[in-house]
C-alpha cells in the first residue's frame, strides 16, 4: 500500500468468524479519528468470513488470507503489516466505540512515557445483554502489582506503541493462548503501563472463545510467565505463590475449574 502512514494500525485475526465480524470491521471504520488502517488476517476461515471481508468498500481495510496457522501468528503477521507508530488491537467478535481510538491517542500524545494502553470494557453475552463492566486498574503501580497476579488488560482494547511492540519481540509463537499476556509482561520491562476508566470496547462472551476452549494452555502460559518474571528479577521471589497459582488450578477437575471461574467473575 502506497500513501502517507495511518496514525494507527488496527490489528484483527478471524477464523470462521461470518457472523460477526463485519460489525467488529465496520465499528472500527466508523471511528471518529479515522486516520487508521484496519488490516484483517483470515486464519483459513471455511465459512463465508472473507466474502463478507471483500463486500466491505473502504480503502482503510487491508485483507490477507492465510492458511491456518493460529492467533499468535496471524496476529505477529499483522504487526508486520501496520504500518502506523500506534497499534491497536480488536477481536473479530468484538467491537470498538465509536471515540475509542481518539481517546487513545489523546492519552498517548499527552504521556510519551506511556507505551502499553488499555480502556475499561462492557461484556455482553451472545444475545447482547450485559454481563458484566471490566475495569481493571488504570496506574502503572497498580497495573505492575496485578501483572503478576493475573492479565490487567482486555486485548481487544490495547492500543500500543509498535517500536515498543517490536523491541520486546512482538507475540511469542510458542504461547497459542495468554500471548497478549506474555507480552505485556515482556514490554513492562521497557515502558510504563495504563488503562483508561472509560468503556470504550464491548467484549461479546460467545461460546468457544479460545480463553476458555483451551484453559489448560491458558494456565501453562500464565505459570511461565510469571516464572519467567521473577527468574529476571522483576520481581520478589516471595511471588512465586502466584506463579503457582496456575499449576495449583490445573489439578483441579475442568468442570471446578470453570465453576470458579464464573464464581470469581473470570
Amino acid at each position: 500500500m502506497t500513501g502517507p502512514a495511518p496514525a494507527v494500525s488496527v490489528l484483527m485475526a478471524v477464523r470462521d468468524g461470518a457472523p460477526w465480524v463485519r460489525e467488529a470491521v465496520e465499528s472500527v471504520l466508523a471511528q471518529t479519528a479515522g486516520d487508521l488502517e484496519l488490516i484483517v488476517i483470515d486464519d483459513g476461515s471455511t465459512d463465508a468470513t472473507l466474502a463478507v471481508l471483500e463486500a466491505v468498500r473502504d480503502p482503510r481495510l487491508r485483507v490477507e488470507r492465510r492458511e491456518v496457522q493460529g492467533l499468535t501468528r496471524a496476529l505477529n503477521r499483522g504487526l508486520g503489516l501496520a504500518r502506523a507508530p500506534l497499534v491497536a488491537r480488536l477481536d473479530a467478535d468484538d467491537l470498538a466505540l465509536p471515540e475509542r481510538l481518539a481517546r487513545q491517542r489523546d492519552f498517548l500524545d499527552a504521556h510519551p512515557e506511556v507505551g502499553l494502553l488499555g480502556t475499561a470494557a462492557r461484556e455482553v453475552d451472545a444475545l447482547g445483554r450485559e454481563v458484566r463492566v471490566v475495569r481493571p486498574p488504570q496506574h502503572d503501580a497498580a497495573l505492575r502489582r496485578a501483572l503478576i497476579r493475573e492479565n490487567p488488560f482486555v486485548h481487544s482494547s490495547v492500543m500500543l506503541r509498535r517500536a515498543l511492540c517490536e523491541q520486546a519481540g512482538g507475540y511469542d509463537e510458542a504461547f497459542p493462548v495468554a500471548q497478549d499476556y506474555d507480552l505485556w509482561m515482556r514490554m513492562s520491562r521497557a515502558t510504563r503501563l495504563a488503562n483508561l476508566d472509560d468503556v470504550l470496547v464491548v467484549r461479546r462472551l460467545l461460546p468457544g472463545r479460545i480463553s476458555v476452549e483451551r484453559e489448560g494452555d491458558r494456565l501453562r502460559t500464565e505459570a511461565r510467565v510469571r516464572w519467567e518474571a521473577i527468574r529476571r528479577g522483576d520481581y520478589p521471589w516471595w511471588c512465586v505463590v502466584h506463579a503457582l497459582r496456575p499449576t495449583a488450578a490445573l489439578a483441579l477437575p475442568p468442570a471446578l475449574r470453570r465453576g470458579l471461574r464464573i464464581a470469581l467473575g473470570r
